[in-house]
């Protein structure tokens, strides 16, 4: 196997988790505990009782296991890049964990 094979294969890998844990957290959005607005930006964090919740333009993009602190960025992948939407994530990820929390990235 080649490095890029290699890489391709871990990013699909990396691609699944993320994929995993937005279907989870989506599935506890009729568990709200709080709702509240991410700085004063337009994006929403709603808190479930296992996730912090990052919607952006009617989207869930990312999202934040509040067991783990892992953070999981599903951008790319439910929405497509925009310079916005990344801002936000960006914030989330400053807001709600600490920075030696495990990000996973879908691209």
């Amino acid at each position: 196997m080649t490095k890029k094979e290699a890489q391709a294969q871990e990013q699909r890998r990396i691609n699944a988790v993320v994929e995993e844990a937005m279907r989870d957290a989506r599935g506890e959005m009729n568990a709200i505990i709080s709702t509240s607005r991410l700085r004063s930006c337009s994006a929403m964090v709603y808190e479930t009782p296992s996730f912090y919740i990052l919607q952006s333009y009617r989207t869930i993009i990312a999202v934040i296991d509040k067991a783990s602190g892992r953070l999981f960025d599903g951008l790319r992948t439910v929405y497509g890049y925009t310079a916005t939407s990344a801002q936000h994530v960006s914030k989330f990820a400053h807001d709600y964990t600490t920075w030696s929390a495990e990000r996973y990235t879908s691209r």
